[in-house]
């Protein structure tokens, strides 16, 4: 895959990110959606595709950066499997929960 075969908002994306090399150069998604005068959802969602192509973006808490070893890589990895469990954490307690929990909950004794 070659830059130019991006569309331009991904491009905007890639260049902007490679100035962010290095976990201690992470920069704020908010910060990174302005400055490409997107809603940080696009952002989110550009990159969710950039990771489908095999861009190696990583995200922790201080933001998005691009990993220049295998330490910074796997720090990016741990926040994506610890987002995941949570989501999957919700997903359990939301299929599992009874539809009348919220009566139950103010039922008095």
């Amino acid at each position: 895959m070659k830059l130019s075969d991006l569309q331009k908002l991904d491009q905007n994306i890639i260049k902007f990110l490679s100035e962010h090399r290095g976990i201690d150069r992470a920069v704020k998604g908010r910060i990174l959606a302005q400055s490409l005068n997107i809603d940080f959802r696009t952002l989110q969602s550009r990159i969710e595709y950039l990771h489908k192509q095999g861009c190696a973006i990583g995200s922790i808490d201080n933001g998005y950066f691009i990993p220049v070893n295998e330490y910074e890589r796997r720090a990016g990895i741990i926040k994506k499997q610890r987002t995941g469990i949570a989501i999957n954490n919700a997903v359990n307690g939301y299929t599992l929960a009874e539809l009348d929990w919220i009566d139950k909950l103010f039922e008095e004794d």
